[in-house]
Protein backbone atom coordinates (compact mmCIF):
# COMPACT_ATOMS: atom_id res chain seq x y z
CA UNK A 1 0.00 0.00 0.00
CA UNK A 2 2.73 2.55 1.09
CA UNK A 3 4.46 1.88 -2.25
CA UNK A 4 1.04 2.37 -4.38
CA UNK A 5 0.73 5.88 -2.43
CA UNK A 6 4.14 6.83 -3.51
CA UNK A 7 4.19 6.14 -7.37
CA UNK A 8 0.77 7.56 -7.48
CA UNK A 9 -0.94 4.00 -7.89
CA UNK A 10 -3.40 2.39 -5.54
CA UNK A 11 -7.05 2.28 -5.61
CA UNK A 12 -9.56 4.62 -7.04
CA UNK A 13 -10.76 5.40 -3.53
CA UNK A 14 -7.34 6.24 -2.06
CA UNK A 15 -6.30 8.72 -4.65
CA UNK A 16 -9.35 10.26 -4.33
CA UNK A 17 -9.06 10.47 -0.58
CA UNK A 18 -5.25 11.15 -1.29
CA UNK A 19 -6.84 15.05 -3.55
CA UNK A 20 -10.12 15.45 -0.96
CA UNK A 21 -7.51 16.23 1.72
CA UNK A 22 -4.60 17.21 -0.25
CA UNK A 23 -3.39 19.71 2.50
CA UNK A 24 -3.80 18.45 6.33
CA UNK A 25 -2.83 20.84 9.27
CA UNK A 26 -2.08 18.84 13.07
CA UNK A 27 -2.53 21.03 16.09
CA UNK A 28 0.66 19.55 18.33
CA UNK A 29 1.81 20.12 21.65
CA UNK A 30 5.41 20.14 20.09
CA UNK A 31 6.86 21.38 17.15
CA UNK A 32 10.08 20.91 18.49
CA UNK A 33 10.01 17.36 20.18
CA UNK A 34 12.11 17.60 23.70
CA UNK A 35 11.70 14.49 25.12
CA UNK A 36 9.44 11.17 24.86
CA UNK A 37 5.90 11.30 24.79
CA UNK A 38 3.52 9.01 23.44
CA UNK A 39 1.12 11.76 22.39
CA UNK A 40 3.81 13.14 20.87
CA UNK A 41 5.00 10.19 19.08
CA UNK A 42 1.38 9.37 17.78
CA UNK A 43 1.81 12.86 16.10
CA UNK A 44 4.99 11.79 14.73
CA UNK A 45 3.06 8.67 13.15
CA UNK A 46 0.58 10.80 11.89
CA UNK A 47 2.32 13.31 10.39
CA UNK A 48 4.73 10.42 8.76
CA UNK A 49 1.81 8.12 7.04
CA UNK A 50 0.05 11.33 5.60
CA UNK A 51 3.25 12.85 4.27
CA UNK A 52 3.79 9.14 2.82
CA UNK A 53 0.20 8.58 1.07
CA UNK A 54 0.93 12.18 -0.93
CA UNK A 55 -0.88 14.53 1.61
CA UNK A 56 1.12 18.05 2.25
CA UNK A 57 1.20 18.07 6.43
CA UNK A 58 1.42 21.08 8.62
CA UNK A 59 2.72 21.06 12.18
CA UNK A 60 0.75 23.99 14.12
CA UNK A 61 1.99 24.51 17.73
CA UNK A 62 4.21 26.03 20.38
CA UNK A 63 7.50 28.24 19.17
CA UNK A 64 10.85 27.04 21.01
CA UNK A 65 13.36 28.88 20.91
CA UNK A 66 16.23 26.24 21.41
CA UNK A 67 14.94 24.44 17.93
CA UNK A 68 17.65 23.84 15.44
CA UNK A 69 16.46 24.37 11.72
CA UNK A 70 16.85 20.10 12.02
CA UNK A 71 14.58 19.57 14.63
CA UNK A 72 11.43 21.06 13.06
CA UNK A 73 9.35 19.99 10.35
CA UNK A 74 9.66 20.93 6.66
CA UNK A 75 5.93 23.11 6.79
CA UNK A 76 4.72 24.47 10.16
CA UNK A 77 2.87 27.11 11.87
CA UNK A 78 4.51 28.83 15.22
CA UNK A 79 2.67 30.52 17.85
CA UNK A 80 4.78 32.27 20.87
CA UNK A 81 5.14 30.19 23.53
CA UNK A 82 5.21 30.11 27.17
CA UNK A 83 7.68 28.04 28.57
CA UNK A 84 6.53 26.06 31.54
CA UNK A 85 9.50 25.64 34.16
CA UNK A 86 8.56 21.93 35.67
CA UNK A 87 8.39 20.63 31.63
CA UNK A 88 11.48 21.98 29.99
CA UNK A 89 11.04 21.80 26.37
CA UNK A 90 6.92 22.25 26.55
CA UNK A 91 5.45 25.41 25.98
CA UNK A 92 1.88 26.78 26.10
CA UNK A 93 1.26 28.48 22.60
CA UNK A 94 -0.29 31.80 22.60
CA UNK A 95 -2.47 33.60 19.51
CA UNK A 96 -0.51 36.08 17.98
CA UNK A 97 -1.52 37.87 14.75
CA UNK A 98 1.41 36.99 12.95
CA UNK A 99 0.11 33.46 13.95
CA UNK A 100 -3.31 33.35 13.00
CA UNK A 101 -2.45 35.15 9.35
CA UNK A 102 -0.28 32.21 8.47
CA UNK A 103 -2.42 30.06 9.91
CA UNK A 104 -5.66 31.46 7.67
CA UNK A 105 -2.75 31.25 4.49
CA UNK A 106 -2.69 27.54 4.93
CA UNK A 107 -6.17 26.92 3.28
CA UNK A 108 -6.01 22.91 4.62
CA UNK A 109 -8.88 20.92 3.40
CA UNK A 110 -8.70 19.16 7.29
CA UNK A 111 -7.35 20.04 10.89
CA UNK A 112 -6.67 17.22 13.24
CA UNK A 113 -6.38 18.54 16.88
CA UNK A 114 -3.42 16.15 18.50
CA UNK A 115 -3.58 18.59 21.37
CA UNK A 116 -4.65 18.16 25.03
CA UNK A 117 -4.23 22.24 25.58
CA UNK A 118 -6.61 25.38 24.50
CA UNK A 119 -4.59 25.31 20.75
CA UNK A 120 -7.77 23.40 19.96
CA UNK A 121 -9.41 26.83 19.80
CA UNK A 122 -7.74 27.64 16.76
CA UNK A 123 -9.11 24.49 15.33
CA UNK A 124 -12.31 26.10 16.21
CA UNK A 125 -11.58 29.30 14.90
CA UNK A 126 -10.23 27.74 11.33
CA UNK A 127 -13.77 26.06 11.76
CA UNK A 128 -15.63 29.40 11.92
CA UNK A 129 -13.79 31.59 10.02
CA UNK A 130 -12.88 29.18 7.16
CA UNK A 131 -15.21 26.51 7.54
CA UNK A 132 -12.82 24.15 7.97
CA UNK A 133 -13.59 20.59 8.90
CA UNK A 134 -12.17 20.11 12.56
CA UNK A 135 -11.40 16.29 14.18
CA UNK A 136 -10.21 16.46 17.66
CA UNK A 137 -8.18 13.90 19.31
CA UNK A 138 -8.61 13.48 23.01
CA UNK A 139 -5.30 12.81 23.98
CA UNK A 140 -5.62 14.05 27.69
CA UNK A 141 -7.20 12.18 31.24
CA UNK A 142 -8.85 15.50 32.25
CA UNK A 143 -9.44 13.47 35.83
CA UNK A 144 -5.17 13.55 36.17
CA UNK A 145 -4.54 16.78 34.47
CA UNK A 146 -4.42 18.85 37.51
CA UNK A 147 -1.78 17.20 39.42
CA UNK A 148 0.86 18.26 36.84
CA UNK A 149 0.37 22.10 37.97
CA UNK A 150 0.34 21.51 42.08
CA UNK A 151 2.96 21.49 43.72
CA UNK A 152 4.14 18.51 45.82
CA UNK A 153 2.54 19.96 49.51
CA UNK A 154 -0.20 20.34 47.39
CA UNK A 155 -0.53 17.87 45.49
CA UNK A 156 -0.54 15.44 48.59
CA UNK A 157 -3.07 17.86 50.20
CA UNK A 158 -6.55 15.97 51.12
CA UNK A 159 -8.70 19.33 50.44
CA UNK A 160 -7.08 20.30 47.71
CA UNK A 161 -7.07 17.17 45.76
CA UNK A 162 -11.07 16.88 46.57
CA UNK A 163 -11.15 20.27 45.65
CA UNK A 164 -9.83 19.73 42.19
CA UNK A 165 -11.60 16.55 41.76
CA UNK A 166 -15.33 17.80 42.62
CA UNK A 167 -14.63 21.64 41.42
CA UNK A 168 -11.90 21.86 38.89
CA UNK A 169 -12.30 18.69 36.92
CA UNK A 170 -15.98 19.25 36.03
CA UNK A 171 -14.97 22.94 34.89
CA UNK A 172 -12.07 21.35 32.49
CA UNK A 173 -14.53 18.41 31.40
CA UNK A 174 -17.43 21.32 30.57
CA UNK A 175 -15.38 23.35 28.40
CA UNK A 176 -13.68 20.26 26.89
CA UNK A 177 -17.18 19.15 25.91
CA UNK A 178 -18.20 22.73 24.78
CA UNK A 179 -15.07 22.64 22.34
CA UNK A 180 -15.56 19.14 20.63
CA UNK A 181 -19.15 19.83 19.95
CA UNK A 182 -17.96 23.15 18.11
CA UNK A 183 -15.92 20.10 15.70
CA UNK A 184 -16.72 17.76 13.60
CA UNK A 185 -15.82 14.55 15.27
CA UNK A 186 -14.19 13.26 18.02
CA UNK A 187 -11.50 10.72 17.61
CA UNK A 188 -10.87 8.49 21.18
CA UNK A 189 -8.43 5.48 21.75
CA UNK A 190 -10.73 3.34 23.53
CA UNK A 191 -14.28 2.11 23.94
CA UNK A 192 -14.11 3.53 28.10
CA UNK A 193 -13.80 7.50 26.68
CA UNK A 194 -16.22 6.97 23.62
CA UNK A 195 -18.40 6.15 27.16
CA UNK A 196 -16.97 8.92 29.35
CA UNK A 197 -17.43 11.41 26.32
CA UNK A 198 -20.75 10.54 25.54
CA UNK A 199 -22.02 10.65 29.32
CA UNK A 200 -20.45 13.89 29.50
CA UNK A 201 -22.58 15.56 26.46
CA UNK A 202 -20.45 15.34 23.56
CA UNK A 203 -22.78 15.39 20.42
CA UNK A 204 -20.45 15.20 17.37
CA UNK A 205 -19.46 11.73 15.75
CA UNK A 206 -17.20 9.85 18.10
CA UNK A 207 -14.06 7.38 16.60
CA UNK A 208 -12.50 4.97 18.22
CA UNK A 209 -9.24 4.53 16.97
CA UNK A 210 -6.28 2.52 18.68
CA UNK A 211 -2.85 3.93 17.90
CA UNK A 212 -0.51 1.83 15.97
CA UNK A 213 2.44 0.32 17.79
CA UNK A 214 5.15 2.71 16.29
CA UNK A 215 7.16 0.69 13.78
CA UNK A 216 10.32 1.78 15.18
CA UNK A 217 9.71 0.10 18.33
CA UNK A 218 7.68 -2.55 16.67
CA UNK A 219 10.14 -3.81 14.06
CA UNK A 220 13.60 -2.63 15.72
CA UNK A 221 16.50 -4.36 16.22
CA UNK A 222 17.29 -6.31 19.34
CA UNK A 223 21.48 -5.32 20.66
CA UNK A 224 23.17 -5.84 23.78
CA UNK A 225 21.34 -6.24 27.20
CA UNK A 226 21.28 -3.03 28.52
CA UNK A 227 20.38 -3.55 31.99
CA UNK A 228 22.33 -2.74 35.02
CA UNK A 229 24.78 -6.20 35.85
CA UNK A 230 23.02 -6.12 38.78
CA UNK A 231 19.52 -7.14 37.58
CA UNK A 232 19.26 -10.74 37.56
CA UNK A 233 17.68 -12.35 34.00
CA UNK A 234 14.22 -13.95 34.61
CA UNK A 235 13.84 -11.32 37.42
CA UNK A 236 13.66 -8.12 35.34
CA UNK A 237 10.58 -5.99 36.15
CA UNK A 238 10.47 -3.07 34.09
CA UNK A 239 8.32 0.30 33.19
CA UNK A 240 8.97 2.72 30.68
CA UNK A 241 7.12 6.13 30.63
CA UNK A 242 7.68 9.80 31.79
CA UNK A 243 8.80 9.67 35.78
CA UNK A 244 5.39 12.54 36.51
CA UNK A 245 3.63 11.47 39.10
CA UNK A 246 0.32 10.89 37.32
CA UNK A 247 1.84 7.90 36.36
CA UNK A 248 1.76 5.72 39.35
CA UNK A 249 5.19 5.20 39.82
CA UNK A 250 5.41 5.86 43.24
CA UNK A 251 2.59 3.42 44.06
CA UNK A 252 5.00 1.18 42.15
CA UNK A 253 7.90 1.36 43.60
CA UNK A 254 5.62 1.05 47.25
CA UNK A 255 4.50 -1.90 45.58
CA UNK A 256 7.71 -3.36 44.76
CA UNK A 257 9.15 -2.81 47.96
CA UNK A 258 6.56 -4.26 50.04
CA UNK A 259 4.95 -6.96 48.06
CA UNK A 260 7.83 -8.11 45.97
CA UNK A 261 11.52 -7.18 47.09
CA UNK A 262 11.00 -9.14 50.39
CA UNK A 263 9.61 -12.27 48.53
CA UNK A 264 11.87 -12.74 45.71
CA UNK A 265 15.22 -12.41 46.32
CA UNK A 266 17.44 -11.01 43.01
CA UNK A 267 14.15 -9.61 41.69
CA UNK A 268 14.96 -5.55 40.44
CA UNK A 269 12.60 -2.84 38.74
CA UNK A 270 14.21 -0.84 36.37
CA UNK A 271 12.64 2.49 35.73
CA UNK A 272 13.30 3.93 31.99
CA UNK A 273 12.49 7.36 31.20
CA UNK A 274 13.10 11.07 32.78
CA UNK A 275 10.61 13.34 34.19
CA UNK A 276 9.83 16.60 36.40
CA UNK A 277 9.18 14.15 39.23
CA UNK A 278 12.50 11.20 38.46
CA UNK A 279 14.60 12.75 41.27
CA UNK A 280 11.99 12.19 43.83
CA UNK A 281 10.96 8.81 42.51
CA UNK A 282 14.63 8.09 42.99
CA UNK A 283 14.63 9.28 46.42
CA UNK A 284 11.90 7.46 47.22
CA UNK A 285 14.07 4.15 46.56
CA UNK A 286 16.98 5.26 48.26
CA UNK A 287 14.77 5.63 51.27
CA UNK A 288 13.19 2.63 51.17
CA UNK A 289 16.70 1.04 50.77
CA UNK A 290 16.73 -0.09 47.23
CA UNK A 291 19.45 1.67 45.65
CA UNK A 292 20.42 -1.78 44.24
CA UNK A 293 17.74 -3.04 43.08
CA UNK A 294 15.80 -0.05 41.42
CA UNK A 295 17.55 1.42 38.89
CA UNK A 296 17.27 4.58 36.86
CA UNK A 297 18.77 4.50 33.27
CA UNK A 298 17.63 7.53 31.93
CA UNK A 299 15.32 8.18 28.81
CA UNK A 300 16.25 6.53 25.54
CA UNK A 301 15.47 7.20 21.89
CA UNK A 302 12.24 5.50 20.85
CA UNK A 303 14.36 3.78 18.18
CA UNK A 304 16.09 1.96 21.46
CA UNK A 305 13.35 1.04 23.59
CA UNK A 306 12.58 -2.43 22.13
CA UNK A 307 16.29 -3.79 22.96
CA UNK A 308 14.65 -2.49 27.02
CA UNK A 309 11.69 -4.45 26.32
CA UNK A 310 14.04 -8.09 24.55
CA UNK A 311 16.15 -8.54 28.00
CA UNK A 312 13.11 -7.84 30.15
CA UNK A 313 11.03 -10.09 31.71
CA UNK A 314 8.22 -8.35 32.94
CA UNK A 315 6.53 -4.91 32.50
CA UNK A 316 4.14 -3.53 35.40
CA UNK A 317 2.30 -0.83 34.96
CA UNK A 318 0.35 0.79 37.62
CA UNK A 319 -0.83 4.66 35.92
CA UNK A 320 -4.67 5.29 35.58
CA UNK A 321 -3.94 8.46 33.49
CA UNK A 322 -4.04 7.20 30.52
CA UNK A 323 -6.45 7.59 27.40
CA UNK A 324 -4.19 4.93 25.34
CA UNK A 325 -0.98 3.64 27.60
CA UNK A 326 1.10 3.27 24.28
CA UNK A 327 4.11 1.82 26.11
CA UNK A 328 1.29 -1.44 27.12
CA UNK A 329 1.00 -2.38 23.63
CA UNK A 330 4.72 -1.93 22.78
CA UNK A 331 5.92 -4.46 25.93
CA UNK A 332 3.35 -6.98 24.40
CA UNK A 333 4.41 -7.04 20.76
CA UNK A 334 7.94 -7.27 21.98
CA UNK A 335 6.38 -10.61 23.93
CA UNK A 336 6.35 -9.26 27.52
CA UNK A 337 4.00 -9.68 29.90
CA UNK A 338 2.22 -6.85 31.42
CA UNK A 339 0.70 -6.67 34.86
CA UNK A 340 -1.30 -3.49 34.91
CA UNK A 341 -3.98 -1.81 36.95
CA UNK A 342 -7.34 -1.73 35.19
CA UNK A 343 -7.94 2.21 34.03
CA UNK A 344 -11.54 1.79 32.54
CA UNK A 345 -10.22 3.56 29.53
CA UNK A 346 -7.08 2.96 27.30
CA UNK A 347 -4.90 0.49 28.98
CA UNK A 348 -7.75 -1.87 29.64
CA UNK A 349 -8.77 -1.84 26.33
CA UNK A 350 -5.48 -3.72 25.30
CA UNK A 351 -5.21 -6.56 28.34
CA UNK A 352 -7.24 -10.25 28.14
CA UNK A 353 -7.00 -10.57 31.82
CA UNK A 354 -5.23 -13.84 32.08
CA UNK A 355 -5.08 -14.32 28.67
CA UNK A 356 -2.48 -12.14 27.35
CA UNK A 357 -1.67 -10.55 30.69
CA UNK A 358 -2.88 -9.25 33.64
CA UNK A 359 -5.44 -6.56 34.37
CA UNK A 360 -6.10 -5.65 38.59
CA UNK A 361 -8.91 -3.51 39.99
CA UNK A 362 -6.78 -0.66 41.33
CA UNK A 363 -9.19 -0.21 44.57
CA UNK A 364 -11.34 0.49 45.93
CA UNK A 365 -8.72 -0.38 48.97
CA UNK A 366 -5.58 0.79 47.77
CA UNK A 367 -3.71 -1.75 49.96
CA UNK A 368 -5.41 -4.39 49.07
CA UNK A 369 -5.26 -3.80 45.79
CA UNK A 370 -1.14 -3.31 46.18
CA UNK A 371 -0.92 -6.55 47.80
CA UNK A 372 -2.53 -8.49 44.76
CA UNK A 373 -1.01 -6.70 42.50
CA UNK A 374 2.83 -7.93 44.27
CA UNK A 375 1.39 -11.05 44.44
CA UNK A 376 0.50 -11.76 40.37
CA UNK A 377 3.75 -10.03 40.05
CA UNK A 378 5.73 -12.79 42.41
CA UNK A 379 3.71 -15.66 40.83
CA UNK A 380 5.02 -14.49 37.92
CA UNK A 381 8.32 -14.41 38.69
CA UNK A 382 8.41 -17.67 40.14
CA UNK A 383 6.51 -19.08 37.34
CA UNK A 384 8.85 -19.08 34.29
CA UNK A 385 6.26 -21.08 32.30
CA UNK A 386 3.38 -19.21 33.19
CA UNK A 387 4.98 -16.01 32.71
CA UNK A 388 6.12 -17.38 29.03
CA UNK A 389 2.62 -18.41 28.10
CA UNK A 390 1.39 -15.16 28.85
CA UNK A 391 4.20 -13.69 26.86
CA UNK A 392 3.59 -15.67 23.55
CA UNK A 393 -0.14 -14.39 24.23
CA UNK A 394 0.31 -11.12 24.22
CA UNK A 395 3.27 -10.99 21.44
CA UNK A 396 0.36 -12.86 19.07
CA UNK A 397 -2.44 -10.38 20.69
CA UNK A 398 -0.64 -6.90 19.82
CA UNK A 399 0.52 -8.23 16.70
CA UNK A 400 -2.91 -8.36 15.49
CA UNK A 401 -4.06 -5.19 16.43
CA UNK A 402 -4.06 -2.30 14.47
CA UNK A 403 -1.34 -1.54 12.12
CA UNK A 404 -0.38 2.04 10.66
CA UNK A 405 -2.31 0.98 7.46
CA UNK A 406 -5.47 0.44 9.40
CA UNK A 407 -5.08 3.22 11.80
CA UNK A 408 -4.91 6.12 8.75
CA UNK A 409 -7.53 4.51 6.88
CA UNK A 410 -9.79 4.92 9.83
CA UNK A 411 -8.85 8.79 10.37
CA UNK A 412 -10.19 8.54 6.39
CA UNK A 413 -13.34 7.53 7.94
CA UNK A 414 -13.03 9.97 10.34
CA UNK A 415 -12.14 12.77 7.78
CA UNK A 416 -15.12 11.28 5.80
CA UNK A 417 -17.77 11.70 8.15
CA UNK A 418 -16.15 15.07 8.99
CA UNK A 419 -16.84 16.52 5.98
CA UNK A 420 -20.35 15.64 5.86
CA UNK A 421 -20.68 16.79 9.31
CA UNK A 422 -19.49 20.02 8.54
CA UNK A 423 -22.08 20.78 5.11
CA UNK A 424 -24.97 19.55 7.51
CA UNK A 425 -23.42 22.50 10.27
CA UNK A 426 -22.66 25.08 8.01
CA UNK A 427 -21.17 28.20 10.41
CA UNK A 428 -22.82 31.74 9.51
CA UNK A 429 -21.74 33.50 12.57
CA UNK A 430 -20.34 37.14 13.13
CA UNK A 431 -16.98 38.72 13.86
CA UNK A 432 -17.97 39.00 17.93
CA UNK A 433 -18.56 34.78 17.61
CA UNK A 434 -15.64 34.42 15.94
CA UNK A 435 -13.25 35.90 18.39
CA UNK A 436 -14.88 34.55 21.07
CA UNK A 437 -12.56 31.03 20.74
CA UNK A 438 -9.36 32.95 20.69
CA UNK A 439 -9.91 35.17 23.50
CA UNK A 440 -10.78 31.23 25.47
CA UNK A 441 -7.31 30.51 24.10
CA UNK A 442 -5.29 33.02 25.12
CA UNK A 443 -7.42 33.48 28.51
CA UNK A 444 -6.75 29.80 29.37
CA UNK A 445 -3.59 29.53 28.65
CA UNK A 446 -2.18 32.40 30.48
CA UNK A 447 -4.08 31.20 33.54
CA UNK A 448 -2.18 27.92 33.10
CA UNK A 449 1.01 29.85 32.60
CA UNK A 450 0.70 31.28 35.99
CA UNK A 451 -0.56 28.25 37.77
CA UNK A 452 2.61 26.42 36.45
CA UNK A 453 4.53 28.56 38.28
CA UNK A 454 3.46 26.93 41.52
CA UNK A 455 5.97 24.21 40.76
CA UNK A 456 9.73 24.07 40.88
CA UNK A 457 11.98 24.13 37.62
CA UNK A 458 13.18 20.47 36.38
CA UNK A 459 15.71 19.13 34.29
CA UNK A 460 14.49 16.42 32.21
CA UNK A 461 16.53 14.30 29.57
CA UNK A 462 19.29 15.08 31.79
CA UNK A 463 21.25 11.78 29.61
CA UNK A 464 21.07 14.59 26.80
CA UNK A 465 20.19 11.72 24.70
CA UNK A 466 18.04 13.09 21.36
CA UNK A 467 14.84 11.73 20.25
CA UNK A 468 14.35 11.74 16.58
CA UNK A 469 12.93 14.55 14.82
CA UNK A 470 10.17 14.65 12.13
CA UNK A 471 12.27 13.73 9.01
CA UNK A 472 14.39 11.11 11.42
CA UNK A 473 10.85 9.55 11.77
CA UNK A 474 10.57 8.93 8.41
CA UNK A 475 13.60 7.92 7.54
CA UNK A 476 13.79 5.40 10.46
CA UNK A 477 10.05 4.24 10.00
CA UNK A 478 11.03 3.84 5.88
CA UNK A 479 13.68 1.55 7.38
CA UNK A 480 11.85 -0.63 10.03
CA UNK A 481 9.44 -1.35 7.44
CA UNK A 482 11.75 -2.49 4.81
CA UNK A 483 13.93 -4.41 6.99
CA UNK A 484 10.67 -6.33 8.16
CA UNK A 485 10.44 -6.86 4.55
CA UNK A 486 13.62 -8.64 3.94
CA UNK A 487 13.29 -10.87 6.88
CA UNK A 488 15.85 -9.83 8.97
CA UNK A 489 14.07 -7.54 11.62
CA UNK A 490 14.60 -8.97 15.09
Amino acid sequence: MYTDFLLGTGSLAQRTRRLDYANIGILADYVRIPYAAGSTFATQLLHTEFKRRGHEVTLVGPRAPEAEPGELPANYVLFAGVPVRSQPGFYLPLPTIEGLKALSRRRFQMLVGQTGSSLMEAGVWLRLTQNVPLVCVNTTMLSQVYDVMLPDVLSKNAAMQAFCRRVLVPILERASVATYNQADGLVVLSKGLERYWRNLGVTVPIHVIPRSVDPRVARGFVGRDPFDPRAVRGKRIIVLCRHVREKGLSRLIDIFAKHVAPKVPGATLTMVGDGADHDSFRGQAERLGLSDRVFFPGEFPVTEVRNWYAHADLFAYTSLSETYGQVVSEAMWSGLPVVAFDDDAGVAQQIRHMKDSLLLPPGPDADVADAQFGLEVVDLLRRPERRAGLAEAARRSASSRIEPDACIDRYYQAFDSARVHRDESPTDVGLVKQVIPIVRWATLHSAAALLTRLRPAATLNRHGRRQPGWGDAEIETTAAEETLSSGVAA
